[in-house]
């Protein structure tokens, strides 16, 4: 058997990207595929061994007996474990924040680091449940490039589809920060002093500007996340911690034998659709304008129910 040293160059990378890809190397069946003997096999897979440890990779070559191959094994604590990809999966088919396509590229990227563990099947079948969303916007770029100009103080330009609008019109705006309320992604903005929420699905293009902005007073001494105006409503529901679980920084003012009286601080307005969720169970007591635009909603559902 001849060995020359472009066949042996074949062989070993060949080896090698196989082994990076997460599959197991069988001595024998490579000593068969490529014409070789054992020896030469193991010499190979010897070098690979010397490569690993002098490049200071994060994983090392380990016979599996159980399975009669060598394969790479992890050694950075950093890496996500099989349980934490597990996790992150679940969040992000449950969130329904991403588009179908994106998600599942996010998918596959978490399922790859993985991948070469057995238990990487329940993570595929996990996949198979996502739900498509009704917008079709791509937001990973946008989450990204919002925080750069945010890190920076950098003001932007968007040209944002408002709520019962058909066409964009564009808005200079100061990032402040990017916020997750399921299902949305919103960017709180500082417009003139008075801070602003955009939903980041409904921005069709954003542009960094040269220009750069300070934060005002209104921001100085006060997180971000609570500078939008708080509901008060009463909760007549047995289960206050359904509250809690919606929002987790709600204040429980005071309860009586009737009703919990909360406090929370929301951002947008598509939380309505939760308030409307909860029926007789709960009333927005303020602000007065969403009180009342809560009662044109119901008033509206009436006309729905007429009897037939």
């Amino acid at each position: 058997m001849v060995d020359s040293q472009q066949s042996k160059g074949y062989r070993v990378l060949s080896i090698f990207d196989r082994l990076m890809d997460g599959q197991g190397i069988n001595k024998k069946q490579e000593a068969l595929t490529h014409q070789v003997g054992e020896k030469t096999i193991q010499r190979d897979i010897d070098e690979i061994r010397t490569y690993l440890r002098k490049a200071k990779l994060n994983c090392r070559l380990q016979y599996v007996r159980t399975e009669k191959v060598y394969k790479l094994i992890q050694t950075d604590h950093n890496r996500l474990s099989k349980e934490q990809v597990l996790v992150i999966i679940k969040i992000l088919i449950q969130s329904r924040a991403f588009s179908k396509t994106e998600l599942n590229e996010l998918l596959e990227k978490l399922i790859s680091i993985v991948a070469a563990d057995q238990d990487a099947q329940i993570l595929l079948k996990e996949k198979s449940v996502e739900v498509d969303v009704q917008h079709n916007q791509s937001l990973v770029p946008f989450i990204w490039s919002i925080s750069e100009a945010i890190q920076k103080n950098k003001v932007m330009t968007i040209d944002y589809v408002a709520e019962r609008e058909s066409i964009s019109t564009e808005k200079m705006v100061k990032p402040l920060a990017v916020i997750f309320s399921a299902p949305y992604f919103y960017v709180l903005a500082d417009n003139q002093d008075s801070p602003t929420v955009y939903r980041m699905d409904r921005i069709q293009h954003l542009r960094e500007q040269d220009k750069t902005f300070q934060i005002g007073e209104l921001h100085k001494d006060q997180p971000l996340i609570d500078v939008s105006e708080p509901i008060r409503f009463l909760y007549r529901g047995k289960y206050p911690q359904t509250v809690f679980n919606r929002f987790p920084t709600a204040k429980l003012v005071s309860q009586n034998d009737h009703a919990y009286l909360f406090e929370a601080n929301v951002f947008g307005n598509d939380i309505n659709r939760w308030f409307l969720s909860q029926g007789a169970d709960l009333e927005i007591l303020e602000p007065i304008e969403l009180r009342e635009e809560m009662i044109e909603t119901i008033q509206a559902m009436q006309q729905n129910y007429h009897c037939i």
